[in-house]
């Protein structure tokens, strides 16, 4: 299960990081940083020579870029929303009605299942290093296969609200 966990987060990070290349061909905002006196204000106030690198090491860095935030959300998101479904579809011939409580729950313990298998002492930049020497067609076929079980959770809940 950690190992899953941490192939998903990977692949999520790609598609983030995949995702970010290609909204930067069509960000007019990165057409400022060409402008010759923002570019001398980013240099002389914040050192930064390369606006465009600066960015992409501030969305991307595996240490601790923001899409990782993200992609953490979405990770616990994902196991949350699993844990939702299943609950629902366990409980389909009980006529209880879910409690506030018990979504608070799954989502602190979806968080720590999360926190426990990918996010304590960095144990994903391990991970990240092992899988990142992975050939390309590896790593595309896990993106492929972490999209299906994203489509896989999302049809669970969706077919879990209809057996309600």
């Amino acid at each position: 299960m950690k190992r899953g966990l941490n192939i998903l987060h990977f692949c999520l990070y790609l598609i983030a990081k995949k995702i970010h290349f290609l909204f930067n061909k069509i960000n007019p905002a990165l057409l400022l940083y060409r402008i010759p006196a923002v570019k001398r204000r980013m240099k002389t106030k914040y050192g930064i020579d390369n606006t465009k690198e600066y960015l992409d090491d501030f969305w991307t860095n595996q240490k601790n870029g923001l899409s990782l935030h993200y992609i953490g959300g979405w990770l616990v998101g994902l196991i949350f929303i699993m844990l939702i479904s299943l609950t629902i579809i366990l409980m389909k011939n009980s006529d209880l009605i879910l409690p506030k409580y018990l979504f608070i729950a799954f989502g602190i313990i979806a968080y720590l299942i999360c926190y426990f298998a990918v996010f304590k002492n960095d144990t994903y930049l391990k991970y990240f290093k092992e899988f990142n020497t992975w050939s390309i067609t590896k790593k595309r076929l896990s993106v492929l296969i972490s999209i299906g079980f994203i489509l896989f959770v999302i049809s669970l809940f969706f077919s879990s609200l209809l057996w309600f």
